[in-house]
C-alpha cells in the first residue's frame, strides 16, 4: 500500500498537458479563470481574436483551469506558486524542457482584463512565445 498522496485529476491534466505541450515543442498556457468573472470572459474573447488566436496556435497549448469562487482546483494553484492571489484571470506560462516558469501574473496584471486592449494582451504572449 502506498501513502503518497492521490493526484487530483487537475494535477493529472496538468501534468498530461506540460508533455504534450513538449511533444508539439510549444510552451502551456495554464490560465486560471472561473465563468461568473467579467475579466476572465473578457480574456476569453480576446484570445480568439485572429492574430492572437494564430500566435497560441502557433506557439502555446492552452489549459484552461476553473477555480470557481476560489474553491475549485487550488491545488494547482498551489503547486504554480499561488498566481490567483491578486485576482483572476491568472496566467502561468511554462517551458515544458527544461521545465521552467517563464512568466506568472501573481501581481494581478490581467485581474482587470475588461481593461485591457487586445494589443496589450497579444504583446505580453508575444514577449514569451518564440522557440
Amino acid at each position: 500500500m502506498s501513502c503518497a498522496p492521490k493526484k487530483t485529476t487537475t494535477v493529472s491534466l496538468y501534468e498530461d498537458s506540460l508533455q504534450y505541450a513538449e511533444k508539439e515543442n510549444k510552451k502551456l498556457i495554464v490560465l486560471f479563470g472561473a465563468d461568473w468573472c467579467p475579466d476572465c470572459r473578457a480574456l476569453d474573447r480576446m484570445l480568439v481574436t485572429p492574430e492572437i488566436k494564430n500566435l497560441i496556435l502557433k506557439h502555446y497549448i492552452i489549459l484552461k483551469i476553473d477555480v470557481g469562487r476560489f474553491d475549485q482546483n487550488l491545488e494547482l494553484d498551489e503547486i504554480l506558486g499561488h498566481p490567483i492571489g491578486k485576482g483572476i484571470p491568472a496566467i502561468v506560462i511554462l517551458q515544458p524542457k527544461p521545465f521552467q516558469i517563464l512568466a506568472t501574473t501573481k501581481g494581478g496584471e490581467f485581474s482587470n482584463a475588461s481593461q485591457m486592449s487586445e494589443v496589450q494582451v497579444l504583446t505580453y504572449l508575444k514577449n514569451f512565445g518564440a522557440n
